[in-house]
């Protein structure tokens, strides 16, 4: 199986969240997992906001970053994809960062990975796998 891991699920597991068990497993039982490049500044940014205003430490934020890093097999250069996203964040309404996930999913048949709700409505109604 082929998943693409946005940075909400990403985040969930490497901070130890509720369903960081069902993702790793998912993960690990992967073929592939496969990130827009938009990834790891946006995971970047996550554990900055965590450090500023949840007062994780530095070094909490650091291994946290490289974890979520870690996960990752493939990532899927946005030069290859930013039209196609730019259209879909048009169409449904919603944040091109997010676009780059469901193009990612789409255009490799993958299962998407997320703990964000409204990118999740969007999949499934696109008829992409959602877990």
């Amino acid at each position: 199986m082929t998943v693409v891991l946005d940075t909400s699920a990403a985040i969930e597991v490497a901070i130890g969240g509720a369903s960081a068990e069902e993702i790793r497993t998912t993960l690990e039982s992967s073929d592939v997992v496969l990130v827009p490049a938009t990834f790891i500044s946006e995971v970047t940014n996550v554990l900055w906001k965590y450090r500023k205003f949840s007062g994780f430490t530095d070094e909490k934020c650091l291994t946290a970053i490289e974890f979520c890093i870690g996960m990752v097999d493939v990532t899927i250069s946005s030069r290859e994809i930013w039209r196609e996203s730019f259209f879909e964040g048009t169409k449904n309404s919603h944040s091109t960062y997010d676009m780059f996930y469901l193009v990612t999913a789409r255009r490799n048949m993958a299962t998407l990975v997320t703990k964000d709700k409204k990118l999740r409505e969007i999949a499934a109604a696109e008829g992409i796998a959602v877990l």
